[in-house]
């Protein structure tokens, strides 16, 4: 909003003040710097998990990787994704769905 202020005696145009609304609100701001700590606290390496709970002494020994899992819709992906290799594939989107 735009408030327009005049002298009183020549009726020009002395100043014009513009309101605005904010462009992040308290609560976004909040949100926005939790994720950004959150993100900043995950292992960059393959677990992706907190470094506070995954780091120090403490937690020497805390993990075990178990036998990796297959996924069956990822495999149909990656198996489609094969099919176009080679190809320009930036705007195709692979997808699964469970047959009927």
């Amino acid at each position: 909003m735009t408030r327009f202020e005049y002298d009183d005696e020549t009726g020009r145009l002395v100043r014009a003040i513009t309101e605005r609304e904010p462009e992040w609100l308290e609560e976004d701001l909040n949100a926005a710097q939790a994720a950004y700590e959150e993100e900043r606290n995950r292992c960059p390496g393959a677990c992706g998990l907190p470094l506070d709970t995954t780091v120090g002494e403490a937690n020497d020994g805390a993990f075990v990787a178990p036998p990796p899992y297959r996924c069956h819709a990822c495999e149909v992906i990656i198996a489609r994704q094969k099919e176009w290799d080679g190809l320009e594939v930036r705007d195709l989107v692979f997808h699964a769905r469970r047959r009927d």
